[in-house]
């Protein structure tokens, strides 16, 4: 199940809007929180400073129980996996990439993860999320995320250091190249080129991924129907030695967003555009 929150007529009129000017990397969420840059900055270095207390476990302990509680309550039996025997060539640590329609929707990638014994799946996440208010933002806040934000010294200090820690323990570290969330977009849309200038950089290989949603007969909200995802895992790329990490960022943008393309078209079995339809949005009887 995906959650449903207020204010969704005018989050999908916003994705409308979005997709027909092909701002395919902006905001769409209406009550998305809206801080300074600076508090925001001394927020997101005061978390990370807690990341490695007694309190800050505890709560991490909290958060991923609520989210297998929600995985069990709506997930087991209905959400899948294909593709695991991709990710036999990738022998140590990888990125993952990914579309990005829900502030959960990686609880599939993180259940992928410890099926494919990387134990817990770390991912990044905008920093204004951990500024959430109720249950939604604590779990966002302690869910085994690294914050980013548009801060250099951050950026190119202690954002890089949790990333190379996560990396070190072999794990894979999930990153949303299209950045901001769209509202159950079924949709693959062209990413930003940051997340494949990290796997250049850091030398490690990124495995594209592409959530499937297919709408169940079982109402959730009013206008909206349950929904099963499945995960679809491409093939990996890797960073090609004889480029710099610029080259290969642009390099393997292109190839993860070719991949998102393809894997839309034969799932969905029609031709991928942005012209809009109210079935982009999975789940939705609405319509303009």
């Amino acid at each position: 199940m995906l959650l449903v929150t207020p204010g969704r007529e005018q989050a999908i009129e916003n994705i409308r809007l979005a997709a027909a000017e092909g701002r395919f990397n902006d905001k769409t969420e209406p009550f998305d929180p809206q801080w300074d840059r600076e508090a925001l900055k001394q927020n997101i270095l005061g978390y990370v400073d807690k990341l490695d207390t007694p309190l800050f476990k505890l709560k991490n302990m909290a958060a991923r129980a609520i989210v297998d509680s929600w995985r069990r309550k709506w997930s087991d039996g209905i959400n899948e996996i294909r593709g695991m025997e991709k990710l036999e060539a990738i022998k140590g640590p990888a990125f993952l990439t990914s579309n990005h329609f829900n502030p959960f929707d990686n609880g599939i990638h993180r259940r992928m993860a410890l099926d494919a014994g990387r134990g817990r799946l770390w991912a990044i996440s905008e920093g204004t999320n951990f500024v959430m208010d109720g249950i939604n933002g604590f779990v966002l806040r302690n869910i085994d995320v690294i914050p980013i934000i548009g801060e250099p010294s951050y950026m190119n200090g202690k954002f890089r250091e949790l990333m190379q820690k996560q990396l070190d323990a072999g794990r894979f570290i999930l990153i949303y190249p299209e950045q901001e969330m769209w509202f159950n977009y079924r949709k693959p849309r062209p990413g930003k080129r940051g997340a494949f200038l990290f796997a250049a950089q850091f030398n490690v290989p990124l495995v594209p991924c592409f959530v499937e949603m297919t709408d169940l007969p079982q109402m959730v909200a009013p206008s909206f129907h349950d929904v099963r995802l499945t995960l679809h895992i491409l093939d990996p790329i890797f960073p090609d030695p004889s480029l710099s990490a610029r080259e290969n960022s642009f390099c393997m943008c292109e190839e993860d967003y070719a991949q998102k393309k393809e894997a839309y078209q034969r799932i969905y079995g029609k031709p991928l555009t942005y012209d809009f339809s109210p079935s982009d949005i999975a789940g939705w009887t609405g319509e303009f």
